[in-house]
């Protein structure tokens, strides 16, 4: 998962709003995801039956002015690298890491404005020798997508769809929600095997054979998280969340979907782990990991909330999740 960006609070309200992820879509070779504040961020899909695209992902914070970030992902060991859009260098060169580069500021502005129209854009080295393209089929079209949900369609700050509104008529980019931070305290119990089997049977899990191991986390002094092994094959194993409340065992409660399947009466996360007040599940459309969607649950106090989520919905050769929810957070 990649890092959070989450504001942290401690003045407003906490208000438990209704989880709904931002849409997902495609276009041509195209991805792109709006979270729950209207940051979109689109990034380059693998074409159908030809080479491998250069990994470019463009993000655009909502409302004004709207700041971009870029990240190229070289497929290359060469350093420096540049873009070259239409046959012209723009930005000039960036150092490569072992991750690509991060773009950001004025460079970040003077790439996106040229990307609108793009037929041919491509990493070049310090010679501007080609050594790789990146696809434009559907860039047009996923930059006035991003216009369109962030409201800058007609506006002079629209990337593609471009009018005579001035900035101020740009929507704010909505508030997020807040989540408080409750930081676990004390001491898990030991379970027993007799009682992790009684919870995979009361969660409908297959039969288990032999010793099964069950993650027991505390969450205070009175209640624990345990995470008990379901479905345990294949690229995606599950496992069912329940609460110990004063040693009563209860379904956990969450308030979004875990994983790509829908609600079961015992929730189970894909991947599951657990870690400082964090349920965390992680489901795979394909063993090679380029698609499916990631998730960090939070410990509030009362239930599992969801602050982060990450998806690619398609398996197209990109391992990028782009985000489509996200919170901030409140420390009590």
């Amino acid at each position: 998962m990649s890092a959070l960006a989450l504001l942290l609070t401690a003045a407003l309200p906490v208000a438990a709003a209704p989880v709904k992820p931002g849409p997902f879509t495609t276009f041509g070779d195209w991805a792109v995801a709006c979270d729950n504040a209207n940051r979109c961020t689109l990034t380059t899909l693998d074409p159908e039956g030809a080479a491998p695209s250069e990994v470019f992902t463009v993000m655009r914070e909502a409302g004004s002015p709207g700041r971009w970030k870029l990240w190229l992902t070289a497929r290359t060991d060469e350093d420096p690298f540049a873009i070259e859009i239409g046959g012209e260098q723009v930005g000039g060169a960036f150092r490569a890491t072992p991750d690509g580069a991060t773009i950001e500021g004025s460079t970040a502005r003077a790439v996106a404005a040229a990307l609108p129209g793009a037929r041919r854009i491509a990493v070049i080295d310090g010679t501007g020798r080609e050594l790789a393209r990146i696809s434009s089929d559907g860039l047009d079209d996923a930059l006035r997508y991003m216009d369109t949900v962030q409201g800058r369609a007609g506006t002079v700050t629209a990337a593609i769809a471009r009018g005579r509104k001035p900035e101020s008529a740009v929507p704010a980019a909505p508030v997020l929600p807040i989540v408080p931070v409750v930081r676990p305290v004390g001491h898990p119990p030991v379970l027993t095997q007799a009682r992790i089997k009684a919870l995979r049977r009361r969660a409908k899990c297959p039969v288990a054979r032999g010793t099964v191991k069950a993650q027991v986390h505390s969450l205070d002094h009175l209640r624990n998280v345990v995470l008990v092994p379901c479905r345990t094959t294949g690229d995606n194993p599950t496992e069912a969340v329940f609460l110990l409340d004063k040693g009563v065992a209860k379904p956990a409660r969450l308030d979004a979907t875990p994983g790509l399947g829908g609600w079961t009466r015992v929730p189970r996360v894909t991947n599951g782990s657990y870690a400082n007040g964090s349920l965390y599940s992680y489901a795979r459309k394909a063993r090679d990991g380029d698609c499916g969607v990631s998730q960090h649950f939070l410990w509030d106090g009362t239930l599992f909330r969801l602050i982060e989520q990450a998806q690619m919905d398609v398996c197209r050769g990109n391992t990028t999740f782009l985000n489509t929810w996200r919170v901030r957070l409140r420390i009590k």
